[in-house]
């Protein structure tokens, strides 16, 4: 099964379906949460996205989050270990249907990393400079439809967009 890009309007429910699932993972991981928090696109509001809920979770030390691997997968998450980004926790969920569409991600890392702050700055500055709210969201939809069905080529085609984007914002919030 290929996954595809499939970029769709903002959807309300995107917001209940992260608390629905914080809900869940603040009882599961309790021990160690120190945040947690939506973002990505779904988690900008107005904002086109795949359908898929981004979810950051913040911890004292990063390696704790291995000893959780199982329980994770018990409540239907699949361990991915760093996957690509160093120091970072990644588990990703798929639809009940067995399909290869993903509902959720997971991204865990520990407090003060650099890449989690980048992320959650991107998303706080998404919804303040209309511009780049703009401009991403076209080449996002764009994007969709051009690697429809490459998701590396889909990723790879935003990273000017969302590095100029990130020094806009850097720049904004004085980092």
């Amino acid at each position: 099964m290929v996954r595809t890009m499939d970029v769709v309007p903002y959807n309300m429910k995107w917001a209940f379906l992260y608390e629905q699932e914080k809900s869940i993972l603040i009882e599961l991981l309790s021990k160690i949460i120190l945040d947690i928090q939506h973002f990505g696109s779904t988690s900008v509001v107005g904002l086109s996205a795949k359908p898929i809920i981004d979810i950051m979770i913040l911890v004292k030390d990063i390696n704790d989050v291995d000893r959780y691997n199982l329980s994770m997968e018990k409540v239907g998450y699949i361990a991915k270990g760093e996957n690509g980004i160093p120091n970072r926790r990644y588990f990703v969920k798929l639809k009940s249907d067995y399909s290869e569409k993903h509902t959720h991600h997971i991204h865990i890392y520990e407090k003060g990393n650099q890449k989690a702050e980048e992320e959650l700055m991107f998303r706080d500055y998404l919804q303040i400079d209309k511009d780049a709210f703009n401009e991403y969201q076209a080449l996002k939809l764009e994007l969709s439809k051009r690697f429809y069905t490459n998701p590396t080529a889909y990723t790879d085609g935003k990273s000017d967009c969302v590095n100029r984007i990130m020094n806009k914002a850097k720049l904004y919030y004085g980092k």
